[in-house]
């Protein structure tokens, strides 16, 4: 059996009891969704503004690839791939600034409530305005890191299905320990001065240190999520059978509308209690507070050593 402070079992429950936790503190703090609502608004503008000349190119060129393989499968011309691969890399720089920014933002707002100050959205762009180059540096590597690893998972799908599978897990593994190194990222970023480089080797120091509850909690999350994904999508197929059963085209539509708007809520709900998780977990980490938000007790016991 694992003792309650080595165990890899305590870890676990520690982690989903953090992960509960800050569940409440967004239920407690809805004004926190502010900050994934502006990121999903601002992606959505960013989406549109980029696929309007990617479909003009389209539509230019015949919407036809320029060549066939000797399989007889559409293959696009070097110059039409050079093109595409530029566009998706500035596409990707361009929400991960969005998403880094807004979290940046959050991340802050939550640190000011965690020192018992008054923390509002503007208070949280604030902060992110103020760390905008370390910012767009972080969003550049992160899009350099999604591309290659979308690279390598692309190069799979013409060697075949053990090519595929190979490319897909080496892809996979490339961006899992990219989430691991920048776990703490965006709490140093808002809290330390240092650059984008050293921020991350500290997010990977601090991510060692609460290794167990960190992934635990920050799973649990994730698990809690998809659980309520699933609720939903089963409740929104049987409204949405029904609106079809109806005949009504006016039904249907505003059932589809209305499970989409369930989704998106929960995908907010989701990035706003990551934050939450996140600032908690960093500021026990390095300052033997836990905060308002998670238990300071099972953090103290969660985490033996403090830096």
């Amino acid at each position: 059996m694992f003792n309650r402070r080595g165990g890899m079992s305590q870890k676990i429950n520690n982690g989903l009891e953090l992960g509960r936790q800050s569940w409440n503190a967004v239920r407690s703090n809805p004004q926190l969704l502010m900050f994934p609502v502006i990121s999903a608004i601002a992606i959505i503008i960013a989406t549109i503004l980029f696929m309007v000349p990617i479909a003009t190119i389209f539509i230019a060129s015949g919407g036809i690839p320029a060549a066939s393989n000797v399989r007889g499968e559409p293959v696009l011309a070097d110059s039409q791939q050079v093109i595409g691969a530029v566009l998706f890399f500035v596409y990707s720089f361009v929400c991960y600034a969005i998403s880094i920014f807004s979290n940046v933002a959050l991340v802050g707002a939550v640190m000011k409530m965690i020192r018992g100050e008054q923390a509002t959205v503007r208070d949280g762009i604030n902060i992110a305005m103020a760390r905008l180059p370390k910012i767009l540096i972080y969003a550049f590597i992160s899009a350099t890191i999604g591309s290659i690893a979308r690279a390598i998972r692309d190069s799979g799908r013409n060697n075949g299905i053990v090519g595929a599978i190979l490319a897909a897990i080496v892809a996979s593994i490339i961006q899992g320990a990219w989430s691991v190194i920048v776990f703490f990222a965006i709490p140093v970023i808002v809290a330390e001065d240092v650059g984008v480089i050293d921020s991350m080797k500290r997010s990977f120091a601090l991510f060692k240190q609460t290794w167990g509850e960190g992934f635990t909690g920050s799973t649990a999350i994730g698990f809690m999520s998809c659980l309520l994904w699933v609720a939903v999508i089963a409740v929104g197929a049987l409204i949405v059978g029904a609106a079809v059963a109806t005949g009504s085209v006016a039904l249907i539509v505003i059932a589809v509308i209305l499970v989409v708007l369930a989704l998106s809520a929960l995908s907010l709900l989701t990035g706003a209690v990551n934050g939450v998780f996140q600032a908690s977990l960093y500021h026990f980490a390095t300052t033997g507070d836990a905060g308002p938000f998670i238990d300071t007790n099972m953090a103290r016991d969660a985490f033996p050593v403090v830096r």
